[in-house]
């Protein structure tokens, strides 16, 4: 008799390098949604806030495209002189003016479709046999991932109830989600503050309020206060628990991020303890970072860049490693959008397989085609 293996539990750790894939996606090519500037995508969000905020000359602050703005936010916010804690708080409202504008700017927030095609995957039936997806962990403050999640299942599982006349809200029971469990651990331009939360939606002219709840660009992100302890109670729950994979999509898991690696090395380390082994990273990210995650998190179990992924051929992307050579791709290849690249190849191989069957599913049908 034949063992019947068990479904892979995944889980997603969602980054801005997933919303910048979206724009990409949808043709905002000179949309740059990353920190730093780019030559092939042009300015990015640190020059855009950094342009528009007063900051004193006796700062003497270099090149604005190499200065880390969590970095200058969490020196400033944390200083003795008001001037400066006042600097910091216009940093802070200016980033969600400059995020929520290139988001409006290029359509994501109507239809975020690489976001819709994950769900998408993830509900066809027969597919469950071979993934189920568990949750998703959020760092970013936009909506995509709630408003994709309203598409395709028709309503929102955040793990705590909420009140809102744009999403319907869908209880939380622990293994039990009939949504998918999203998890937005640093909170998000839309809630806001009471009890409960209250859920509003993004649009162009949406405003800066003091009573959003979220945890705006620092070094170190606190998560003593609810929703956020809460959320990151949950958030280590899920990995240690209900996690075999875990695919980290636009994230480059940089010192700026200590908190999530410390969140992952804790709940490997439950697993490993409790069961033996430990959930396995996949890095949907440039293959180049991946590497140097895999050489600078060494602490961490089972990492797997892009260019080692085997569900698809995705070995283009290491290049000729026994000349130590890494293949250049085109500026307007496909495989520079790593996320929406590792989706369609990843749809297309379980459907030559017979485990996805994409007639029924719309958007992953497109990606898959495209």
């Amino acid at each position: 008799m034949a063992k019947i293996i068990p479904p892979k539990k995944i889980v997603y750790l969602i980054g801005a390098g997933a919303t910048h894939a979206e724009a990409m996606y949808q043709g905002g090519h000179t949309v740059n949604l990353l920190m730093k500037d780019s030559d092939q995508h042009g300015e990015g969000v640190c020059s855009r806030v950094l342009r528009n905020v007063d900051i004193p000359k006796r700062l003497n602050f270099q090149k604005e495209n190499e200065i880390d703005i969590e970095k200058l936010i969490s020196l400033l916010g944390s200083s003795s002189n008001a001037r400066y804690r006042k600097i910091a708080e216009d940093l802070r409202a200016n980033y969600y003016k400059v995020i929520l504008s290139l988001l409006a700017k290029t359509g994501v927030l109507a239809k975020p479709e690489l976001a819709m095609g994950i769900l998408e995957m993830h509900k066809v039936q027969n597919f469950q046999n071979i993934e189920t997806l568990s949750g998703l962990i959020i760092l970013n403050h936009d909506s995509l991932f709630p408003i994709a999640s309203q598409k395709i299942y028709g309503g929102v599982n955040l793990g705590f109830k909420f009140n809102s006349i744009s999403y319907r809200y869908v209880p939380y029971e622990d293994g039990k989600e009939k949504n998918p469990l999203i998890i937005k651990l640093y909170g998000s331009f839309d809630w806001r503050n009471g009890i409960p939360i209250n859920i509003v939606r993004l649009n162009s002219r949406s405003k800066y309020r003091n009573d959003m709840l979220w945890i705006p660009p620092s070094i170190l992100k606190e998560s003593r206060d609810y929703p956020y302890n809460k959320l990151m109670g949950m958030a280590y729950e899920l990995l240690a628990k209900r996690c075999d994979i875990l695919r980290v999509i636009g994230c480059s898991l940089n010192q700026n991020d200590w908190n999530i690696i410390s969140l992952l090395f804790n709940s490997q380390y439950n697993q490993l303890f409790s069961k033996g082994t430990c959930f396995r990273i996949e890095l949907i990210i440039d293959h180049k970072v991946g590497v140097r995650i895999q050489k600078d998190c060494s602490y961490l179990q089972n990492i797997i860049p892009i260019g080692f992924l085997s569900d698809g051929y995705f070995g283009h992307y290491k290049g000729d490693e026994k000349e130590g050579k890494e293949e250049e791709l085109p500026k307007t290849s496909e495989s520079n959008n790593p996320f929406m690249y590792w989706l369609k190849i990843k749809t297309n191989f379980h459907v030559k397989r017979n485990e996805i069957d994409i007639k029924n599913c719309k958007i992953l049908k497109k990606i898959a085609e495209g």
